[in-house]
C-alpha cells in the first residue's frame, strides 16, 4: 500500500488508508504500507499519536524520509542573495521611461521559463515528487524474496501513483489505483505552463494503462475517468471513503433523533477543518451578514463555528468574520486532536460542510461527519457531494450563491426546513469495514488474472 499521507499524520488522505488497514486482514490481506516520515510531509499535518495507536501491530510499515529539493533550492537562493547585495556596487540609475515596456516584457517571459523550470525539477507531478525515487529504492531493498501480492496506490500526491506503477513494473505484480481526488481534472490542481499540463495528461493516461484496476472514491469521478480513458471502462469502479466503527467510542457514533437541539435553541453550524483555497466561507458569510442588516436573522437562531486552521487570503472573507464575530453570529477556535474533534462533532446540532466549484470531489471528513449521525448542511449544492447528501438522506445543501443561501437560512430559522438526523441504515453504508470487502474483492480478482496469465 503506497500512501503519502499516512498515521501519525492526522491528515484527511491519511483515512481512509487507516480504514482498509484495519480491516483488510478480515478478508485474508496482509497490508504492508510503504509511506513518509511525518516531518517530511508536505505540506505541513499535524501529527496525532492516537491516531498512529489504530494502526494493527501487524500492519508493517515502512517510512522513507526524503528532502524536498525545492526547499533546499529556496534556502541557497537567499544566501546567494544575500552575498550580492553585500558585495554588489551600486548601478547608476536608469531612464525607467525609454525601457518599461520592454523591461516588463522581458521580465514576463523570463518568470515563464523560470516557472517552467522550477515546475519540471521540483513540482511535477506535484510537489512531494522528491519522495517518489526514494520509495522506490526503500521498497526494492526491504521486500527481498517476499514481493506483495499486488500493489496498491492511493492518491494524491499523484507521486505516489507513480511509485506505485514503478514498483508494479518491477516486481511484475498487478498495479491497483486509488483516487481519493481527480488528478488532471482537479480544480485544485494545474500548472502555468502548457507543456506541463500535457506532460501531466500523458502521465496520467500511461499509469493508468499499466494498472489491472482503477477506483474511484465518487461515482462522478469513475465516469469522468472512463469518459476521458475509454480503456478503463471494464476496469474502474467506485468506493466511496467511510468511517471505522472500531475507532469511533460509542459516544462518536449514530446519536438519533432524540439527541438533536430543538428548533428553539438554534442550531450552531460546526465546521471542522481548514478553511483554504476555494473551500473559503465567504459567501456564506456574506449571506448570513445580509440577512442581519436586513433584520431578517439573529444569533439566537443561527450561529456559526469553525474549529481548524483559518488559512483564507480572501480580505472580504476576513472582514465578514470579523463582523459576525462581534455580534455572535460566528465563533472561531483553533485545531484540535482528532478524538477532541470527533466528541465535538458528536455534540453539534447541524454539521457544516464546504465543498464549492467541486463536481467530481467529496471532502474526506464528511464520512466521520455522517459517522457521528449528525444531519449535514452543505453549501456547494452541484455535484459528487451534493449528490451524496441528497441520494443518502444525510442533509440540506444550497448552492454557493448568496440569494439561494439566505432562503436556506430562513427556511431553517423559522423551521419550515427540518434538519433530522439520517437513519441508522444509511449511516452504515459507509462503514470500512463492508468498504474494505468490497476492495478485498478487487484484489483477489486481479491476483487470479495474474496468476493465470
Amino acid at each position: 500500500m503506497v500512501a503519502y499521507y499516512f498515521p501519525p499524520v492526522a491528515a484527511s488522505g491519511a483515512m481512509r488508508p487507516l480504514g482498509f488497514c484495519r480491516n483488510l486482514a478480515t478478508y485474508g490481506w496482509s497490508p504492508q504500507v510503504l509511506t513518509t516520515t511525518p516531518e517530511c510531509v508536505y505540506p505541513v499535518h499535524p501529527v496525532d499519536q492516537k491516531l498512529g495507536e489504530r494502526v494493527p501491530a501487524e500492519v508493517e510499515i515502512i517510512r522513507v524520509p526524503y528532502i524536498d529539493q525545492f526547499q533546499r533550492v529556496l534556502r541557497y537562493r537567499e544566501i546567494l542573495r544575500g552575498m550580492i547585495r553585500r558585495t554588489a556596487p551600486r548601478e547608476p540609475e536608469k531612464n525607467v521611461e525609454s525601457t518599461a515596456i520592454p523591461a516588463a516584457e522581458a521580465g514576463a517571459g523570463r518568470a515563464a521559463i523560470k516557472d517552467l523550470l522550477l515546475d519540471w525539477a521540483f513540482a511535477f507531478p506535484d510537489r512531494q515528487c522528491g519522495w517518489h525515487r526514494q520509495a522506490v529504492r526503500a521498497m526494492q531493498a526491504s521486500v527481498g524474496t517476499d514481493i506483495p501480492d499486488v500493489i496498491f496506490a492511493t492518491g494524491g500526491p499523484w507521486t505516489s501513483f507513480r511509485v506505485g506503477a514503478t514498483l508494479a513494473e518491477a516486481f511484475n505484480r498487478p498495479l491497483v489505483l486509488d483516487y481519493r481526488d481527480p488528478w488532471n481534472c482537479n480544480p485544485f490542481y494545474s500548472f502555468s505552463s502548457e507543456t506541463l499540463t500535457k506532460k501531466s495528461r500523458a502521465t496520467e493516461a500511461q499509469v493508468c494503462q499499466i494498472a489491472s484496476h482503477v477506483i474511484a472514491n465518487t461515482e462522478e469521478l469513475r465516469e469522468r475517468l472512463i469518459e476521458e480513458y475509454g480503456s478503463l471502462q471494464d476496469r474502474c469502479t467506485w468506493i466511496p471513503n467511510g468511517f471505522d466503527r472500531q475507532t469511533l467510542t460509542p459516544d462518536h457514533v449514530f446519536g438519533g433523533q432524540s439527541d438533536l437541539s430543538p428548533p428553539a435553541a438554534g442550531y450552531e453550524l460546526c465546521h471542522f477543518g481548514t478553511v483554504y483555497g476555494k473551500r473559503s466561507p465567504r459567501v456564506l458569510l456574506q449571506a448570513v451578514w445580509e440577512l442581519f442588516q436586513e433584520n431578517q436573522l439573529k444569533p439566537e437562531a443561527i450561529r456559526l463555528r469553525f474549529v481548524g486552521g483559518w488559512d483564507t487570503t480572501d480580505q472580504e472573507c476576513e472582514r465578514y468574520a470579523v463582523s459576525l464575530e462581534k455580534h455572535g453570529f460566528l465563533r472561531r477556535e483553533p485545531p484540535v486532536s482528532h478524538s477532541v474533534c470527533l466528541r465535538e462533532m458528536q455534540r453539534s446540532s447541524v454539521l457544516l460542510v464546504l465543498q464549492p466549484d467541486s463536481p467530481l470531489q467529496i471532502p474526506a471528513k464528511i464520512y466521520e461527519y455522517i459517522a457521528t449521525g449528525r444531519p449535514l448542511l452543505l453549501i456547494g449544492g452541484e455535484g459528487a457531494t451534493a449528490n451524496l447528501v441528497a441520494r443518502h438522506g444525510l442533509g440540506v445543501s444550497s448552492p454557493n450563491q448568496v440569494s439561494r443561501i439566505k432562503a436556506l437560512l430562513q427556511s431553517v430559522a423559522n423551521g419550515t426546513q427540518q434538519l433530522v438526523p439520517p437513519e441508522a441504515a444509511r449511516v452504515n453504508r459507509f462503514e470500512y469495514y463492508s468498504l474494505t470487502g468490497e476492495l478485498a474483492a478487487i484484489f483477489d480478482a486481479v491476483d487470479r488474472t495474474k496468476s493465470s496469465q
